[in-house]
């Protein structure tokens, strides 16, 4: 990819936008667009791109979709009415259930790729992975997206929506679950700091990534077509295990343990 070609990035004030623009700025001519004309200059100043609004995206080649998840539809199907022939769609949203009534709405001369870069606003593409879900790629715009993500530091995985969408019930929503449960349990219980440990400090260091994303967690939880499943998959094995007297119970906790061990921390 080279600067011949233009990234319009819509949503680009905000967290994840700015690091799209800053770190595509060296491979491509990048221009951010919001509702406020000024608000697209004043920050695009700062990084050193364009500003725009949304009009504007009818010359990009690349448009990348970096909104509120309840509202990536809708700005996917404004967008598709304006691009020209040829240029790319990309989204970035966490849960990719819209698409199945987007897919049909896309135009032939158009295409489209889903993307879910797996980190906050707070990191970068760097050793961190990127999901990528090829809905409509006449033009070959995969192998392109896939070098240009490499270039970045960043690891790909192929995948559709709806297996991303299952995985991520248990990538995300479970995990996140288990935060937002610990937060509501302690909320009204002030310890001392001089009781913390170790373990416990480091529990709310991680904390402060989930609630620094808090709207983006709790949207996830919301829109992700599996959590409530999730959910009652978890609340049903704490029930389970709310007494630890039975060795029958201890001993398939061991044994879960184990399997995680091996599953993620032996890699």
């Amino acid at each position: 990819m080279t600067k011949q070609w233009e990234i319009a990035i819509v949503g680009g004030t905000g967290g994840m936008g700015q690091i799209f623009a800053k770190e595509l700025k060296p491979f491509a001519d990048v221009i951010i667009i919001s509702r406020s004309l000024e608000k697209a200059e004043k920050i695009s100043k700062k990084i050193g791109v364009r500003g725009g609004i949304l009009k504007d995206c009818s010359a990009a080649d690349i448009i990348v979709v970096s909104v509120p998840i309840e509202s990536t539809y809708n700005y996917c199907l404004k967008l598709l009415q304006i691009m020209k022939p040829g240029s790319l769609l990309i989204d970035i949203s966490a849960v990719k259930a819209f698409i199945d009534k987007l897919k049909d709405k896309i135009p032939n001369h158009l295409s489209y790729i889903s993307m879910h870069p797996l980190f906050g606003p707070e990191g970068s593409f760097r050793d961190f992975n990127v999901i990528l879900i090829p809905i409509k790629d006449e033009k070959n715009w995969l192998s392109n997206v896939e070098e240009l993500l490499h270039k970045l530091g960043a690891t790909t995985a192929i995948t559709t929506p709806a297996d991303h969408d299952l995985i991520m019930s248990k990538v995300q929503v479970a995990h996140h679950f288990i935060y937002l449960l610990l937060a509501f349990y302690l909320g009204d219980i002030q310890i001392p700091p001089n009781f913390f440990t170790r373990s416990f400090r480091k529990t709310l260091e991680r904390f402060k990534g989930i609630e620094t994303n808090l709207n983006t967690v709790l949207e996830i939880q919301k829109a992700n077509p599996h959590a409530k499943t999730t959910r009652k998959e978890l609340s049903s094995i704490i029930e389970q295990f709310v007494s630890l007297d039975d060795e029958t119970k201890l001993k398939e906790l061991h044994n879960k343990i184990e399997s995680f061990k091996k599953n993620y921390l032996q890699k």
